[in-house]
């Protein structure tokens, strides 16, 4: 089992990494990509889980991948993994409820100069983020830049791709 997320496109489901790679291809003279996170394990998404939260929460969604989804091994994972640093939340998915779980999930930055734009405050920085956005959309993948809660920018997955219809399988614990 894999400890850190991949960045390898070849990590990816075939039918991501095809669009994923597209989206890089047709990026190409517009905007300038990294992809830094494709396949994530459930021990990596586990510790960032954690990031921000008391242990109360946390107990509380390792009960819920218990009894709700019947995965006590996911539950184990969030719980085993021990505390994880951080000032805020970076995640709403526990392990197995993220689709970078099941390669079905690629996250991405812009480049400015060779170095990653993460903020969106400053126009020319949003810009960036919108191409990126419409070039996840125009490979019929689905971008949470235009999530309405808990927007992330650097988030392209498969379109209709839902982790419920997946947590229940173990594919998603590597």
């Amino acid at each position: 089992m894999r400890a850190v997320a991949s960045r390898s496109l070849e990590d990816l489901d075939p039918r991501v990494q095809a669009r994923a790679n597209a989206v890089l291809a047709d990026a190409s003279g517009r905007v300038d990509l990294l992809v830094y996170c494709t396949h994530r394990p459930v021990t990596e998404q586990a510790r960032l889980y954690r990031k921000g939260r008391p242990f109360s929460e946390i107990q509380a969604k390792a009960d819920e991948l218990d009894t709700r989804y019947g995965r006590p091994g996911l539950a184990e994972v969030l719980i085993s993994v021990g505390p994880q640093y951080g000032p805020r939340i970076v995640t709403h998915a526990g392990p197995g409820q993220s689709l970078h779980n099941y390669g079905l999930a690629f996250d991405a930055v812009p480049l400015e100069g060779g170095k990653p734009v993460w903020g969106t405050e400053a126009d020319e920085d949003l810009a960036l983020w919108r191409a990126f956005g419409d070039l996840v959309r125009q490979n019929d993948l689905e971008w949470a830049g235009d999530w309405e809660s808990f927007t992330e920018f650097p988030h392209a997955q498969l379109r209709g791709a839902d982790w419920r219809d997946l947590i229940r399988d173990a594919r998603g614990d590597g």
